[in-house]
């Protein structure tokens, strides 16, 4: 495991870069597939949230509101089908599949296996109580990968502040 310094940088209002964005997400608000979304003024991400019968949870939105506000782009998928037993991912990153997880005192072992169950390319773990350290996390990332062989392209950590930690497997 190797924590990742940098990564994707907010854009700057103004710039190409950044208007090319907001015509993009203006776009697909326009289609009729989403139900909602953000798109966040000060870090040009933003997030969409698919139509369903099922809404997500309080604590996805946040997370994918902290991301977008990070400049990432988020898609959380159709939640209606997951009632079925169907294990699919929260949504995607960008194009990259995650599943994301708010542990309320559990492990963060328990976070990685949660995603990994789904088949997750990214697992995102929102430290929305503010119950994990640095050492927590590292130790938490060390005994899932002694324990287990699947491995994620990226494990990103949301503070309860926003700010984002990314790490990545060996």
């Amino acid at each position: 495991m190797v924590k990742v310094v940098g990564g994707v940088r907010p854009l700057s209002r103004g710039g190409v870069a950044y208007q090319n964005r907001l015509e993009e997400y203006r776009a697909l608000r326009q289609s009729d597939a989403y139900s909602t979304g953000y798109f966040s003024v000060e870090g040009g991400g933003y997030f969409l949230v698919e139509k369903s019968t099922f809404a997500h949870k309080t604590e996805e939105l946040e997370a994918a509101k902290h991301l977008a506000d990070s400049g990432y782009i988020v898609t959380l998928t159709n939640e209606a089908g997951k009632g079925d037993g169907v294990k699919s991912p929260e949504g995607k990153l960008f194009t990259a599949s995650f599943e994301q997880k708010t542990p309320d005192g559990g492990s963060v072992r328990n976070c990685l296996y949660h995603a990994r169950d789904k088949k997750a390319d990214m697992a995102v773990i929102y430290d929305k109580n503010k119950n994990y350290h640095r050492k927590d996390i590292d130790d938490g990332i060390k005994d899932f990968e002694s324990r287990s062989k699947y491995r994620f392209k990226k494990i990103l950590v949301i503070e309860a502040n926003g700010k984002i930690h990314t790490h990545r497997h060996n």
